[in-house]
This record gives C-alpha cells, sequence and structure tokens, in this order.
C-alpha cells in the first residue's frame, strides 16, 4: 500500500484505536478523522449533558479533538484511548462552566440530547422514573458538580464505576460515596419539589 494512503474502509473500521493512533503518529493524519467518527457523539453527548446548550456542546466538542490530536504524542497508552479522551472532554467542560458560571445555565433536555448517541436515559426507577422530565432537570442542574458529574457520566454516558473513576481519577469508593450521595440529595430534591434544586 502506498504510504499516507489510509487502507479501505472496511479494513479502517476493523482497527484498534491504538493502531490507528500509531498510524496518525507516523504521518497518516487523515486517519485522525476516523477517530473523530468513532467518538464524535458521545463526545457532543456527554459535553451537551454538562453543558445545556447545543452551540456551547459543538464548540467544546470541537476543542476536544483539537485538543486530542495536539496531545498524542504525549498519550501513553496506560489508560485506554477512550477513557483519556473522555477525561479531556470532562475537563474542558469543568473549566467551561467555572468561567462561564450562568444563572440560566442548565442541563440539556431529555429531548434535546435523544439525538445524540450515548445520551440515551435510563435513571434509577427508585427514583426519577415516575417524575417529569423538567423536575428531573431541575434537581440535576441543581447538584454541586461533584455529583452531577458522577450522575451525568453513570446514568447519560453509560460509565462503568471503573471508566468514571478512571475519568474523573478519583478513587473508586469516592465515586460510590459521590454517587451515594447524588442520589439522595435527588430523591429529597424530587421529593420536596424545589424549584432550585439542593444547594
Amino acid at each position: 500500500m502506498t504510504a499516507g494512503v489510509p487502507p479501505p474502509l472496511e479494513n479502517l473500521q476493523q482497527m484498534t484505536d491504538e493502531q490507528i493512533i500509531s498510524r496518525v503518529r507516523g504521518g497518516e493524519t487523515r486517519m485522525f478523522g476516523e477517530l473523530v467518527q468513532r467518538y464524535q457523539d458521545p463526545v457532543f453527548g456527554m459535553a451537551l449533558r454538562f453543558l445545556g446548550g447545543r452551540r456551547d456542546a459543538e464548540d467544546a466538542a470541537q476543542e476536544v479533538f483539537l485538543r486530542v490530536f495536539r496531545g498524542l504524542e504525549a498519550f501513553k497508552g496506560e489508560a485506554k484511548f477512550s477513557t483519556w479522551l473522555y477525561r479531556i472532554t470532562y475537563n474542558l467542560c469543568a473549566d467551561w462552566l467555572r468561567r462561564n458560571r450562568r444563572a440560566d445555565r442548565r442541563v440539556a433536555t431529555i429531548e434535546e440530547a435523544g439525538e445524540v448517541a450515548d445520551g440515551r436515559v435510563n435513571l434509577e426507577e427508585d427514583i426519577l422514573v415516575s417524575e417529569t422530565r423538567d423536575k428531573v432537570r431541575r434537581a440535576l442542574d441543581g447538584l454541586d458538580e461533584r455529583y452531577r458529574s458522577v450522575v451525568v457520566l453513570l446514568y447519560y454516558q453509560k460509565m462503568s464505576y471503573e471508566q468514571i473513576a478512571a475519568v474523573l481519577e478519583l478513587p473508586m469508593k469516592t465515586v460510590e460515596t459521590r454517587l451515594y450521595r447524588a442520589r439522595k440529595l435527588l430523591r429529597e430534591s424530587l421529593g420536596s419539589g424545589q424549584e432550585g434544586g439542593v444547594a
């Protein structure tokens, strides 16, 4: 195969992330598009959940992939590529929220994120199944970022406890504790019907 020419589509889809990264590092930068193709929906969905607005999420996703491309040489492979990617996404969103705290900031509604892959909603029945979407959104928006992040990653991004711990760079016990506390706060907020969420 001629150098610089991407492999056939069927071969490309069978390649692992690590194989593609190796090719990109070797100068085949066009192959980075395959990584974008694989992860653009979950990255956008994650940004949409954290930032609340479609335009902000699009800007964030674009910045994430720019940072990933620039940082590929420094990627050691000690964690899975997806874990590293989601950690960059979370950190960028957290930084954005700290810089742009607004009174009208909100979590994206279920309808807005429904089109996004990996943005499906499947929250615990004993907490949320009987609640309206608006109440759930307001309750999530009212959570401290420590608690909201673990809820979003577990229920909306479908991550395991192990993945959440890796993305947030937290001990597993801390993730479990935060999820326990988040569920308690959500029950209290949804049970009381408070508009402003939990302080």
